[in-house]
């Protein structure tokens, strides 16, 4: 009776799964499980890139295109199932793993999921275009999605064959500004795989595991002890062999300070990313970020004090707008062959 009368309370609902793109025990126990949260008529799913480990969508004739297929309908299917809207938003794993095939692969994942001739299932953005998307819940929460792996891609990306909204960083801002200044009196859920906060390893924040077996950052398998290269593979990563991928990367960095200047002052904004493999629920000020990374993997998480809530295992996030127009954050874990509800965090609606 009690969970009844907690639903009926819940306007509209969204479901953040990131990282989820390997079919493993864990992965096919949490994603029918979340399915099993819908509520009919009132709840979206979205997907927060790398949803296909490890180097996207087969292309076309590839002996990968059935498996990685596969794959996708191991997440949506599901969810559609129980008649939820699904949405994809690109990462980097889905780019190529930022390889030079990069353009191509998120063609092609955009491409199989138009093929399935269903309005509400889509990659967001599609072929490749950095276009922010607005996503109505209702008259009180909106999700505005963008490609973060757009900004980072190392290789071309000019997309003359596809008419893109945006074909400049300059432009994707001025859209991002454009879509908030619609919706200024939302809560607004800026999704994206990549976080504006976190205390995983794209954060620079390495376990004591990750320090003595190194390898097991490339394979989990590889539990092979060198502990002096294990300290200086952190360094090197942070310095002379950084990577676009993690947050201390000049790139990165000037992603998150150029999204984050258009949404400065709005008073009703959650980001919410994946990208880290883990549930991390961040405050910095009034600044909220939701990272929801592992429904199919998952990795250490350091302590900070602007950490409301980690959990290393593997789970997922649903944000319910309540009839009093708070949102309402619940984080749910892998535990026991089944989920927990392990975290619960609101938030009023502010003017």
């Amino acid at each position: 009776m009690t969970q009844v009368i907690a639903q009926d309370s819940v306007l509209n609902r969204v479901i953040f799964i990131g990282d989820a793109g390997e079919i493993n025990f864990k992965q096919e126990t949490i994603i029918p499980l979340a399915a099993d949260l819908i509520l009919k008529g009132r709840t979206t799913v979205m997907f927060l890139g790398d949803n296909i480990y490890p180097r996207g969508m087969g292309l076309p004739g590839d002996q990968e295109e059935v498996e990685t297929a596969e794959i996708l309908r191991s997440q949506y299917g599901p969810m559609r199932a129980k008649g939820a809207p699904v949405y994809f938003i690109p990462g980097n794993h889905d780019w190529d793993r930022s390889g030079k095939d990069g353009l191509a692969k998120i063609r092609a994942q955009g491409d199989y999921l138009a093929q399935q001739n269903d309005s509400l299932l889509r990659l967001i953005p599609a072929n490749g275009c950095p276009d922010p998307i607005e996503i109505p819940i209702s008259d009180q929460m909106v999700i505005i999605a963008y490609d973060s792996e757009w900004w980072l891609f190392p290789y071309k990306k000019d997309n003359p064959n596809h008419e893109c909204a945006c074909n400049s960083e300059v432009e994707v801002l001025a859209k991002l500004k454009n879509i908030l200044d619609k919706n200024q009196d939302k809560m607004v859920l800026v999704a994206s795989h990549h976080p504006m906060q976190s205390f995983g390893i794209h954060g620079g924040h390495y376990s004591l595991k990750d320090h003595l077996f190194p390898l097991t950052l490339i394979d989990k398998s590889l539990y092979l002890p060198l502990p002096v290269i294990g300290s200086l593979y952190p360094l090197l990563r942070s310095t002379a062999f950084s990577n676009a991928e993690d947050m201390r990367h000049p790139t990165y960095k000037r992603l998150k300070q150029s999204v984050g200047k258009v949404f400065e002052g709005h008073p009703n904004y959650i980001y919410v990313a994946g990208h880290d493999h883990g549930l991390q629920f961040i405050k910095n000020r009034d600044q909220y970020q939701i990272v929801s990374g592992s429904g199919a993997k998952s990795s250490a998480i350091k302590n900070n004090k602007k950490l409301l809530y980690k959990n290393a295992k593997q789970g997922f996030v649903a944000v319910d707008m309540m009839l009093d127009r708070s949102t309402r954050i619940t984080y749910y874990r892998y535990d026991n062959h089944g989920i927990k509800e392990d975290f619960v965090y609101c938030i009023p609606l502010r003017k």
